[in-house]
């Protein structure tokens, strides 16, 4: 009966001793696939982003509503303010938020709306009303 084990116990250790050589080769095999792909030396999608963030950062789009001649008036300030926060809140490192941009159209948009007021209407209150349950 103790030579019947004696394969067994044989024939196991040969399997386990298999296994493991077999896993190792496996896993380094693996590791020396992983080791040898090449990173892309050329990403062309973030080259691309780049180049809309640029665009979307420059300072040309505003340049000309920006200028000291159209910037004399309320409307025109705030148009400048309102567009240049927009500008500077895109990128990745964008410098203010949507919020703030917001709050500025908020300001123009009431200034217009006061505007639009003051001559049309008689009681400027229901003028105002009918803004401010809209807006």
């Amino acid at each position: 009966m103790h030579k019947e084990n004696q394969p067994k116990k044989r024939d196991k250790k040969m399997i386990e001793i298999l296994l493991v050589l077999g896993g190792i080769i496996l896993g380094g095999g693996a590791v020396a696939l992983i080791g040898n792909k090449k990173a892309p030396t050329d990403d062309k999608t973030s080259q691309t982003q780049q180049e809309v963030i640029k665009q979307l950062t420059d300072l040309d789009i505003i340049k000309d509503l920006c200028k000291p001649d159209k910037t004399t008036t309320a409307e025109g300030l705030l148009t400048c303010r309102e567009l240049t926060c927009l500008v500077y809140s895109r990128g990745i490192d964008s410098q203010t938020s949507g919020k703030q941009c917001e709050e500025i159209s908020n300001i123009q948009n009431s200034i217009s709306m006061m505007e639009y007021c003051k001559d049309r209407f008689e009681d400027i209150t229901d003028c105002y009303d009918v803004f401010w349950r809209r807006k």
